[in-house]
């Protein structure tokens, strides 16, 4: 969600006074990564899951106000629109229980959510994109009534000159719509994982996320439909890219524009280089907190992005958010999917020699969107310049990597086998969620509300989304 604001309306001061505070918080940055001073403790991860509400016919509900009051939890918060919410699950040690723990209590809290959404006549559903959203559904008048989404609306048609913001994908389908407001931004529905890391080994595993993400994109796909379109396996990458676009030197999200060399500081200092400041929101903290830093960069939304967060007794830390893949057809495979990302970016980060320099970013790049694009049914380049299909990388190759790498993380043998045997059938089959939406949108003839219907049926019964029948 980022952090809530006071005010929408900024003055030429508020700007000139953060930028003057976002200067002095960036040397005191700088001074922090040149004298080792983050936590160098063991991994930790969290995790984010970004949901629909919807109404009995598969309509998306704009009630997230209401919802969310009767839920009561600070662990679920509201996203862009009213149809919206995120559940934000406690960051746990990578080894032993951690990830065990982080699914309990997501199911459990999942299973609390339909209980209330249930009493106001309500269904939740976790997918890339709702096929039952409508253009019309995504203006102004649904967006959750928080002044920092408000004034990101503002603000970046603001930066635009006020020109509309303007979406074009071409999949087997084409799609071209413009909107005067962020809203687009709001159909896009995710997991992000964050990743602790000792800053010792941050750029080791920030450069293995970004060649991770094609693979975890593809697998993770669930975004086939938009408005009614055959777009990409994610359509999800595309519509974020343009829905928030400034028309800045670089995207406010993308993919990035290359390796790290030295510490992360150096994509700090790209967001200050590149990103004009779209919220000068001014904060009531001392520098040593970051407020203004952790401002900026919660305004660019890149596929893998930095974070610094603090430790309990106030020590900086160093964090991967790592946002390609979407919101998950189960739990099951939510959590499959969080253990292949740690066990390949584990993987990529203790090669002896490195994968960047085994994969040139231009290449990584292209892999990430043809992934974004083909899914599971993509061909990339791998380290050592050999193309070859995703899926043949995944089965050969990357998953008894991924697996050996899970033990060299601590985690339980037998949690190890259940992860491998829902990622193995996902492979074999080739059935992710976007393919299963893709099939099933063919034998509902194209009519997304029976799609829709069928996949919330498919989610109720909790298996991972390789064991769905396509049949209706």
């Amino acid at each position: 969600m980022g952090v809530e604001i006071e005010s929408t309306q900024f003055t030429d001061a508020d700007l000139e006074n953060f930028r003057k505070r976002l200067q002095a918080e960036m040397e005191l940055l700088r001074s922090w990564f040149a004298g080792n001073k983050f936590c160098d403790d063991q991994l930790q991860c969290g995790l984010e899951l970004e949901a629909w509400l919807v109404d009995s016919a598969g309509l998306p509900v704009p009630d997230n106000t209401l919802f969310l009051s009767a839920l009561d939890r600070r662990s679920v918060v509201p996203e862009l629109s009213k149809f919206n919410f995120e559940f934000n699950v406690s960051p746990q040690y990578i080894a032993g229980s951690g990830l065990s723990d982080m699914q309990m209590e997501l199911r459990g809290t999942w299973l609390r959510c339909e209980e209330v959404a249930q009493t106001l006549g309500h269904r939740i559903v976790s997918i890339g994109i709702l096929p039952t959203v409508a253009d019309h559904m995504l203006c102004p008048e649904n967006m959750s009534p928080l002044k920092r989404y408000a004034a990101i609306n503002q603000q970046v048609l603001r930066l635009r000159g006020g020109r509309p913001l303007l979406l074009e994908i071409d999949g087997v389908d084409s799609l071209r719509t413009s909107h005067n407001d962020v809203m687009l931004e709001s159909a896009a529905t995710s997991v992000q994982v964050h990743l602790k890391v000792p800053q010792a080994d941050s750029i080791r595993y920030y450069n293995a996320s970004l060649i991770a993400s094609a693979i975890t994109v593809a697998l993770a796909a669930n975004a086939p439909l938009f408005l009614g379109r055959r777009l990409w396996d994610d359509t999800r990458i595309a519509v974020f890219e343009q829905a928030v676009d400034t028309a800045g030197p670089l995207r406010r999200v993308s993919f990035g524009n290359r390796y790290l060399e030295q510490s992360l500081m150096e994509l700090f200092e790209d967001n200050l280089r590149y990103h004009r400041v779209l919220l000068p929101a001014l904060v009531d903290q001392a520098p040593a907190r970051m407020p203004h830093v952790r401002m900026h960069g919660g305004t660019i939304w890149n596929w893998n992005r930095p974070l610094i967060g603090f430790e309990p007794g106030g020590q900086p830390h160093l964090r991967i958010e790592h946002r390609p893949m979407s919101a998950s057809p189960s739990l099951i495979d939510l959590f499959a999917d969080l253990q292949f990302y740690l066990g390949l970016v584990h993987y990529l980060a203790r090669l002896p020699e490195t994968p960047e320099s085994q994969l040139a970013f231009a290449q990584a790049s292209q892999n990430f969107y043809a992934a974004a694009k083909f899914g599971l049914t993509a061909e990339v380049v791998w380290l050592g310049g050999r193309k070859l299909p995703l899926a043949e990388l995944l089965r050969d190759t990357l998953l008894p990597r991924v697996l050996g790498a899970l033990s060299e993380l601590g985690i339980p043998e037998l949690q190890i086998q259940e992860t491998g045997e829902v990622l193995r059938g996902r492979i074999e089959t080739r059935q992710n969620g976007a393919a299963w939406q893709r099939q099933v949108f063919s034998a509902c003839s194209n009519d997304l509300a029976q799609l829709l219907e069928v996949y919330h049926a498919r989610q109720q019964t909790s298996q991972p989304v390789h064991t769905w029948s396509t049949q209706i």
